[in-house]
């Protein structure tokens, strides 16, 4: 299928150097933990047995019913002529079942059909650990970069702190400004370990993909690329579902269904039991072969439930059918709007609030070296562009999530 084939491209295509971290120690690139995922995720640790067991249907399917062996004493253990067994009937015989209607190869075409639709099924969670994977991998990269920016800070603050403290100590500084730098240091300390936890916590949470709840490594490669200039229309987004595994696992649940109604107007024709047996008559010391033929009439059971019922679940399904495509274009909808909000959201910051942001911080820097303003308004505007460059990288990680999840749902690339 295109979206077994396309989607890890698709997610690597967010990164780029990917693979220039890939080779140091404690650190993985997005192949190595998407093949993680998929080998260790427990979403997907029990389709091998459902495959296994989807087999075994088809076998079962297409068994025919055994034979069945009868044996009948009669005339033993009575009284007069027929006291002990010198007037003993004896039978024996071998019976089997003929089913009519090719029952046998309907119930061999729904259990293909169940297993059709299993495989589905993987593909369809396969879709889903691949794409959570891919945003978590996304999380921790973006949770890197800030990290690295509020170290940045830190050190910045950390200068700010050391230069004023020397100022003072020739006295040529203010006890206030010391105070208020001392502040900003230890403010971008604390957002400094913040930042570290919530970067152990995504790394964590990447790692719990594949069971791993004390994650094997430190650092994940890549770095996010800019937002692209163009986003497809919904119209364009909603053409490419019509091959995603949970609308085909869907459609697949429908032929089900209607092969079971096949089956279940097969089950009123009745089924034929044919005979053959040898009679030994003790009493008069002869033999006969005995010929046998059972077929039920169908007066009252003419199985009108089992037909009602597999009808209904046609319904069912082409209900569920119907429900999984809306569902898909909401999602779609939702993804699509996340990841224009996130685009504009990052053109604006990235472009006129940072560059303002920068060129106020580096006015107020000149001016506090010359006297001129006060060192809390050199803070303010420090604390400003540290949150600006923070948004920055913020709407960037989730543009690229919005876009996994996009390009998850509809198996394109753009």
């Amino acid at each position: 299928m295109r979206f077994n084939t396309h989607l890890p491209i698709i997610i690597a295509s967010l990164l780029i150097g990917e693979n220039s971290l890939s080779g140091e120690k404690d650190t993985i690139s997005l192949a190595d933990a998407i093949a993680n995922s998929l080998k260790k995720n427990p979403a997907l640790a029990t389709f091998d047995a459902d495959r296994r067991i989807a087999e075994a249907n088809i076998i079962t399917a297409r068994t025919r019913p055994n034979p069945e062996l009868e044996t009948e004493i009669e005339d033993v253990i009575g009284s007069g002529d027929y006291r002990g067994f010198n007037s003993a009937i004896y039978n024996i015989g071998v019976s089997q079942l003929i089913e009519t209607g090719r029952k046998r190869q309907w119930r061999t075409e729904i259990a293909k059909a169940e297993q059709r639709t299993q495989q589905l099924q993987f593909d369809a969670v396969r879709r889903q650990v691949i794409s959570e994977t891919g945003k978590r991998y996304i999380d921790v990269l973006t949770a890197q970069e800030i990290e690295q920016n509020a170290g940045e800070n830190y050190r910045i603050a950390g200068e700010a702190y050391t230069t004023i403290t020397k100022q003072i100590e020739e006295g040529r500084g203010s006890a206030i400004d010391s105070g208020q730098a001392l502040l900003g240091k230890n403010e971008a300390l604390l957002s400094l370990e913040t930042t570290k936890r919530e970067t152990a916590l995504a790394r964590q949470r990447l790692s719990a993909m594949w069971a791993e709840p004390k994650p094997g490594f430190s650092v994940v490669s890549g770095k996010l690329l800019r937002p692209k200039a163009g986003i497809p229309s919904l119209d364009v987004l909603y053409r490419s579902i019509e091959n995603h595994p949970a609308l085909l696992l869907a459609g697949s649940g429908v032929c089900v269904a209607e092969s079971q109604l096949t089956l279940e107007e097969k089950n009123r024709k009745p089924d034929v039991t044919v005979g053959l047996g040898y009679r030994r008559d003790s009493s008069i010391d002869d033999n006969a072969l005995v010929l046998g033929l059972s077929l039920p009439i169908p007066i009252f059971d003419k199985n009108e439930g089992g037909i009602a019922k597999a009808d209904a679940e046609i319904d069912r399904r082409k209900a569920l059918v119907s429900q999984t495509q809306t569902h898909l274009e909401m999602s779609i909808a939702e993804a699509r709007a996340k990841l224009v909000t996130a685009k504009s959201e990052y053109d604006l910051v990235s472009g006129d609030m940072l560059s303002a942001a920068q060129d106020h911080y580096n006015t107020l820097k000149e001016a506090y070296a010359l006297g001129r303003v006060q060192y809390l308004n050199l803070l303010e505007a420090r604390r400003a562009s540290n949150a600006i460059r923070k948004q920055k990288l913020e709407s960037l990680g989730r543009y690229h999530a919005a876009r996994v999840e996009l390009e998850s749902l509809t198996g394109e690339k753009f």
